[in-house]
């Protein structure tokens, strides 16, 4: 019955509740039979349910719904029958522990007859408590931690294939994070996980379009992906590895520290600049083949590769690009013959990494549902406000171009209107609100740098991410964590856009900025990047 005071102080529901209790022990002359105590503390009750059992007695929770139901597991342990709802969580734990009856608790005639098959019975009654005993261990920890465990190790085909390469730095198979699995026999769960899998191809072309010609510069680059994946492009002169990839972009295993470059905050001209003193301050570094980038952005491949070629900049200074808010990563093409044609990109597609975010990704229904909003929203303004970017959308990105931002709904509002509809996907704006990303639930620019330890054994704790002072509406998930952080602080820094805000609440509330692994420059110039860029270890100092 609780813990209570004073009847009339109780509330209008809990206290009609005891009275009509108070009534029933009136009405069917139960004084004595019944013990309902006023007050009792937590550890007073094991001995409750120890007096149950010693008395042959029943544990019963007939609530219309239940989520879970602890005080049943709480019951079977200490050797107590139930009589349980059949509405909720007692079906999965009578499933388990099979010490009891489970009732319609609609119906009084079915709980009563389910209390006195358990008291008259005496063999059920001795049964359903030996089964409880027996079987309560399977809502231990271990238990749990064993059963989620053999649950993942089901799941090895959506695991990233370990990349086989003749390199000498190349991560052993006791590195990787599926035999990690096996360390739980250090906590005694005596349980055996293979993650072993078949290898496959895992480059292929990039993205999706609505054009002929690129539709034909998608076959091309597709013909030349499985060229690579039957060991016909061989940029070393050897045999490929059996894994696409394997020789072709071995040198994220060599880096042994990553500079990952994700300032969304500043201008075309200062991110070219940025990413120039980023090479500056660590030339030696760079040329020795010890440090390594990645280029994290909104941005799509088609954009990139303007915007660095006319800075000066070549792809294959970078050994991967994170694009379109995390829902692509690409690896540059170092060899000139991989450019079909003068228009191609440069780059091939991870679909390893994709085989990882596709969960319930709405593709092209998504896409036609979005198109319909944009109309919407186009007619509710009156002008052509928001518009789909065919160039910049790809298979798993769906882009919009934001021409009037007073005309879309803020993220936070968006998104309530995403999960109405039950439309799975992440929402995002750019940091100036001028480009509208929808990407898969599991995709993020964050979740592509765990991925890359993956799958190149490229330790977060080696990486440094250098952000400006605000960002795109992920900002938030590119500080802290286990990877070290540089925020570039200072004027060029430009005002985000209050669409993109994702949270009503000061980002000081959740992210530590005086922690050991944040550190905030004033500008970019050369000689502060490597300052920041030694202090994290990534540079010599």
């Amino acid at each position: 019955m609780g813990n209570r005071d004073v009847i009339d102080e109780m509330s209008s529901t809990n206290g009609a509740v005891l009275t009509s209790v108070l009534k029933l022990i009136d009405k069917y002359d139960l004084y004595g039979q019944v013990a309902y105590p006023k007050h009792h503390k937590q550890s007073e009750v094991p001995d409750i349910y120890r007096l149950a059992a010693r008395t042959k007695g029943v544990f019963i929770n007939c609530a219309y719904i239940e989520p879970f139901g602890l005080t049943l597991i709480e019951a079977a342990a200490y050797g107590l029958p139930m009589v349980a709802t059949q509405n909720g969580g007692p079906v999965d734990i009578h499933r388990v522990l099979d010490n009891g009856i489970l009732v319609d608790p609609h119906n009084q005639n079915d709980i009563a007859e389910a209390l006195y098959r358990l008291v008259s019975d005496k063999q059920l009654w001795a049964k359903c408590r030996q089964n409880g005993l027996d079987n309560i261990h399977r809502f231990s920890w271990p238990e749990h931690c064993k059963n989620y465990l053999s649950r993942v190790g089901t799941l090895k085909s959506r695991h990233p294939q370990w990349q086989k390469s003749d390199d000498a730095t190349e991560v052993s198979e006791t590195d990787s994070p599926g035999d990690s699995l096996r360390d739980i026999h250090d906590i005694s769960l005596n349980l055996k996980i293979s993650l072993d899998s078949e290898k496959s191809g895992s480059m292929s072309k990039y993205g999706r379009s609505s054009t002929s010609d690129r539709r034909n510069l998608e076959d091309a680059v597709q013909k030349f992906s499985e060229a690579v994946s039957a060991g016909t492009k061989d940029e070393s002169g050897e045999k490929a590895g059996a894994t696409t990839g394997s020789t072709k972009w071995p040198s994220l295993r060599r880096r042994k520290h990553i500079v990952v470059i994700a300032v969304d905050s500043v201008q075309d001209a200062d991110l070219v600049q940025i990413i120039k003193n980023i090479f500056q301050a660590s030339s030696k570094e760079k040329s020795s083949g010890a440090l390594g980038f990645v280029l994290s952005t909104s941005r799509a491949a088609s954009e990139i590769h303007p915007l660095l070629t006319s800075g000066g900049i070549e792809i294959t200074d970078f050994d991967a690009f994170i694009c379109s808010s995390g829902s692509d990563l690409c690896y540059p093409s170092s060899n000139s013959e991989d450019m079909l044609s003068p228009a191609e990109l440069p780059f091939m597609i991870d679909l390893d990494y994709h085989s990882q975010i596709q969960y319930r990704w709405g593709g092209e229904g998504l896409r036609k549902t979005l198109i319909r909003w944009a109309a919407e929203k186009n007619s509710e303004s009156g002008q052509e406000a928001v518009v789909e970017d065919d160039e910049c959308s790809s298979t798993y990105c769906i882009s919009f171009k934001v021409k009037n931002t007073e005309a879309v709904p803020p993220v936070k509002d968006l998104r309530k209107t995403m999960r109405i509809q039950a439309l799975r996907c992440h929402v995002l704006y750019s940091h100036d609100g001028s480009k509208l990303n929808f990407i898969p639930v599991l995709a993020s620019r964050s979740q592509a740098l765990r991925y890359l330890y993956i799958r190149w054994g490229v330790e977060l704790s080696n990486m440094t991410v250098v952000v400006g002072e605000s960002g795109d509406t992920d900002y938030e998930g590119l500080l802290g964590g286990v990877q070290k952080t540089i925020i570039l602080k200072g004027s060029f820094n430009s005002a985000p856009n209050q669409l993109h805000a994702a949270r009503s609440y000061s980002l000081e509330d959740v992210v530590s900025f005086d922690k050991p692994g944040i550190a905030s420059v004033d500008g970019y110039a050369p000689d502060i990047l490597k300052s920041a860029l030694q202090q994290f270890g990534a540079l010599e100092g």
